[in-house]
């Protein structure tokens, strides 16, 4: 059975250089030769990049998936892991997920220790993937994440710790499996709401605005971006935003711009109809926004994608 590793840089990939700052410069072969336990397995590296992953762009996320997809329909590949820099994995995860129609298990991992320090987590969880991938457990669940132990849905996984070594998390919900010995326990089954998408490369855009709510927020927040192609809006609590922020967001919505709440807590949904004072979720269903049920980051994802594929609308709940 192969699996293709496809590499993209991030810390998995770095090493100190002399004035002791880590840069990604290894290649997914170099990843795979760290791994002496992996010498049994048939591996097919793709060398998609070595950066750092808040250096992503929204073009190389569609490169990404494109050859995400070229694997799945190549008989010869029984699974694909992607290594990538953890700042933005749960975005690129959740961009493959959105774009990932087949059944061949893929698995995204990285690192939050480099090579060159003690302990890196790297080769074990460069490890664990590749295991995960190829348990027949793994197939048709969507696009995974495997790490420190832990594999979750792409569409729940979500860094909670800037340095910790076990940061992806899935809040509400806990991962599906766990990593034992080398094998996979499957433990639940996540429910994946989402449409598969086929975007557009010509219509896909970073021009999505993301605005986070806090106390007092400005009419600014939301005016600066009237030219947004949409923008998604992380209310506070259940759905709610100050005051002066709905004649802002009236007028975004008056104008034809898109907007997408969601709640800037690590848990929960938008409430329906539990509020009705002015700046309430009855806001923002009375303007017309669409409704997330995803943080932040990955709202925008979303919005990105079934705007590239014509579908914004069917994408999220109406208000």
């Amino acid at each position: 059975m192969t699996v293709a590793v496809v590499s993209t840089g991030g810390t998995i990939a770095s090493t100190d250089d002399t004035g002791g700052d880590a840069a990604p410069d290894l290649g997914g072969a170099e990843l795979v030769s760290a791994v002496p336990a992996l010498d049994d397995v048939d591996l097919r590296v793709e060398e998609f990049s070595t950066v750092p992953s808040p250096h992503f762009t929204v073009d190389q996320l569609f490169d990404l998936a494109a050859l995400v997809e070229t694997l799945d329909t190549d008989p010869d590949v029984d699974g694909v892991v992607v290594t990538q820099g953890t700042d933005v994995l749960e975005e690129t995860a959740y961009f493959l997920d959105l774009c990932h129609g087949g059944s061949t298990p893929v698995v995204v991992t990285g690192a939050m220790r480099n090579p060159s320090l003690p302990s890196p987590d790297g080769p074990a969880n460069l490890l664990a993937s590749v295991r995960t991938a190829l348990d027949p457990g793994a197939r048709d669940r969507g696009v995974l994440v495997a790490f420190a132990g832990r594999v979750m849905p792409a569409r729940e996984a979500t860094k909670t710790h800037s340095q910790a070594v076990d940061t992806f998390r899935c809040p509400e919900f806990g991962p599906v499996g766990a990593i034992d010995e080398g094998s996979v326990t499957w433990r639940r089954q996540a429910e994946n709401p989402d449409q598969t998408f086929d975007p557009d490369p010509d219509r896909l855009t970073n021009d999505v605005a993301a605005v986070y709510v806090t106390v007092d927020a400005p009419p600014s927040h939301l005016a600066a971006h009237a030219d947004a192609t949409a923008v998604c809006l992380a209310t506070t609590g259940a759905g709610h935003v100050t005051e002066r922020l709905v004649d802002p967001l009236t007028d975004l919505r008056a104008a034809g711009v898109p907007v997408i709440a969601t709640t800037r807590c690590p848990e929960g949904r938008l409430a329906r109809s539990t509020y009705g004072y002015r700046g309430s979720e009855r806001t923002l269903r009375e303007a017309g926004c669409l409704i997330s049920d995803l943080n932040l980051q990955k709202t925008r994802i979303r919005a990105m994608v079934a705007h590239a594929a014509g579908r914004l609308d069917e994408a999220f709940d109406g208000g």
